[in-house]
C-alpha cells in the first residue's frame, strides 16, 4: 500500500550518525549565542538602572541651580533707623521696614522673622506691602509688624528677615 524508502540501518549502528549529532562547532556557536543574549539582557538592565539614576541627578541639579539662581537675584535690606524702631507699647508690637533690593519677586506669606536669634511665630507676624500689592516686587517696601510677649530690654538687639528662598537681611538696633 505505501512504499517506504529503504532505510540504511548500518548508518545508525556504525556510529556514522554521530558525525551529524555531535557537531562541536554547532554546539560552540549555540553556547556563544546564549552568552551573547544573556550579556545583552544584562546590559539593558544596567542601562535602565543608570538612566533612572542619571535622570534623578539631573533633576536635583536643575532644582539646586534654580534655588541658587533665585538666591543670587534676591536681596533684602531692612531700612529702619536703627536708633528709632517704632514700638507700640499697648499692642507690644515692633514695626520693621524691609525693602526688596533684588531683582526677583517674593511672596510675603513665606517670610521668617528672628529677633535676637529667637524665631517669631507666624501668628505673631503681620506683613504687608506698602502699596497694597500681594507680591513683594523689587523696590517695594514691606511693613513687618512683630508682636512680642513683652518689650525688649534696653540695649542692642538684632532682627533677621528671611525670604522663602533662604536669602535674608538683618539689622542691629537699639531700644
Amino acid at each position: 500500500m505505501f512504499d517506504h524508502p529503504e532505510v540504511d540501518r548500518t548508518v545508525f549502528s556504525t556510529r556514522q550518525f554521530s558525525k551529524f549529532s555531535a557537531d562541536k562547532a554547532g554546539e560552540t556557536a549555540i553556547t556563544h549565542m546564549i552568552f551573547f543574549i544573556a550579556a545583552v539582557i544584562i546590559a539593558m538592565g544596567v542601562v535602565a538602572v543608570l538612566s533612572v539614576n542619571i535622570q534623578s541627578l539631573t533633576g536635583a541639579t536643575y532644582l539646586g541651580n534654580k534655588v541658587l539662581s533665585d538666591q543670587i537675584r534676591t536681596d533684602i535690606t531692612i531700612i529702619n533707623d536703627p536708633e528709632i524702631v517704632p514700638y507700640n507699647s499697648y499692642e507690644k508690637r515692633y514695626t520693621f521696614y524691609a525693602k526688596n533690593t533684588g531683582v526677583s519677586e517674593l511672596n510675603t506669606e513665606f517670610i521668617t522673622i528672628l529677633v535676637d536669634g529667637m524665631l517669631i511665630e507666624p501668628s505673631d507676624v503681620q506683613s504687608s506691602v506698602i502699596d497694597g500689592d500681594v507680591v513683594w516686587r523689587p523696590g517695594d517696601v514691606l511693613v513687618v509688624n512683630v508682636t512680642m510677649s513683652s518689650a525688649l530690654s534696653h540695649g542692642d538687639h538684632r532682627v533677621h528677615i528671611t525670604a522663602e528662598n533662604g536669602k535674608s537681611g538683618s539689622m542691629s538696633f537699639i531700644t
